[in-house]
Parts: structure tokens; sequence; C-alpha cells
């Protein structure tokens, strides 16, 4: 059997609801056939997460964005399967050795997302001024040089190209934005798909799966909303 290998790389869920832009583990164990693709199979990362409303004990999975403790997950691991989530199977996107952009470094930056899906980032580079510009499907953004704007334990700021369309569409569309945080990890919220053109004030987290967090007014909430509050640094994004 051939030894497992390390690497770097972002891989996101394809059909989700909410997201997770945030890193939470530095392994993520799955089949990655080449650089880039929406074909891998990752495990599924389960924490406790309260009670169904009937009050049977559940998890959410960080992985795949859904919860588990229905009576089908429950025959599932009786039938000796591990416990894992409905969506376990389900083919996700990712992406290997993903640039790591640390906005400290430029000046001028400018994040866009172009007619063919991919993101256009621009900037200039401190030490002399040159043009630093990529055409990138997923970009990581350092947030080490960003205090304060995210809980310290996210250090990664991870553009997916889910949370760059839904964005990118929730502008167009003129829909109320705002970045959410769970009131109980903290961690910034992303609405996708149909959440991202509705705005609303009951956000339930990708992180840690706690459904009962609100929003003063309602929005489309994104952590990439954050970003264009940083002119100095990022002089627009999308």
């Amino acid at each position: 059997m051939a030894t497992p290998l390390t690497l770097p790389g972002i891989c996101w869920p394809l059909h989700a609801s909410t997201g997770h832009l945030a890193v939470t583990t530095s392994h993520i164990t799955g089949h990655f056939r080449v650089g880039r693709g929406v074909d891998a199979i990752v495990l599924c990362d389960l924490l406790p997460a309260g009670k169904f409303r009937n009050g049977a004990v559940r998890h959410w999975c960080r992985t795949h964005q859904c919860y588990w403790g229905t009576q089908a997950d429950l025959a599932d691991q009786q039938a000796g399967q591990p416990m894992r989530c409905r969506l376990h199977a389900s083919p996700m996107g990712y992406l290997l050795y993903p640039e790591l952009f640390d906005p400290m470094q430029f000046h001028a930056a400018t994040l866009r997302l172009g007619t063919d899906g991919l993101l256009q980032l621009r900037a200039r580079a401190d030490d002399g001024g040159a043009l630093f510009s990529r055409d990138l499907p997923a970009l990581a953004i350092d947030c080490r040089a960003l205090p304060g704007l995210f809980p310290p334990d996210v250090v990664q700021l991870n553009v997916t190209p889910p949370a760059a369309q839904a964005f990118a569409a929730a502008l167009q569309a003129g829909t109320p934005l705002g970045c959410s945080d769970c009131a109980r990890c903290g961690h910034p919220h992303l609405d996708l798909g149909s959440f991202a053109l509705a705005p609303h004030r009951r956000h339930s987290c990708g992180h840690c799966g706690h459904d009962a967090s609100h929003s003063a007014t309602a929005i489309v909430s994104t952590p990439l909303w954050r970003l264009r509050d940083l002119p100095q640094r990022i002089t627009q994004c999308f």
C-alpha cells in the first residue's frame, strides 16, 4: 500500500447552502486525482451540535455541511458502518497547492471574479511596486496579517468558487450584505446558493453547527464582506 502524501490544499462542498471558509484542521484525508477538480471524496469531520427538535442528539459534519443523527444515520451505524453523514460519498471541489496571499506585502490590491469563473487577483508589491497578477480557481488569504478581522484561530481565509460566485451574485443583485458571527463559537457565517440571495436574520454556523445566531438586520452573510473594509490593503473586493 502506498504511503499517503501530505499536501497543502483547499476543499469545499459543491452544493451546500452554508459554508466554511476558515481552516479548522491541518489534515484532510481524501482521494485527489489531479491538482484541481470536483471529484474529491473527503472523510467526515463530525462534532456534537446539540439536539434535533425531537430531542435526539445530533452532530454537525464540518466537511459536508450537514447534520448527523437521523434514524437513517443511526441505522447505518448499527449496520456496522463508521459514523458518517448522509453526504459522506458526495464529490467535493478541491485545489492543491493554493496560492497564499499575504495582503501586508502588497498595496492597491483588487480581487474580482472573471467571466471564466476564475478569481482575478491584482496587486503591487511593496518592495519595488512590481505587478502581482494571478488568475486562480481558489485563493488562500493569510489572516495573520489582518489582526482583529476574525477569531484568532482563523489563520487563513479560503476564497472558494462557491463563495466567490455567491458574493458576486449578491453584489450584482443589490442584496443587503454583512458578516454575522456565530453566537457560540464566534466564527463568521457564509451563505451560499439560494441563501446568498435571500436576506435573513437567523444563521446556521458552518464551523460548529449552532443554528440560532441572529444578525441585527436581515442580511446575506459572507466573510468576504470584511475584506471590503480594508481599503488600505484591498482597494476592491469584487
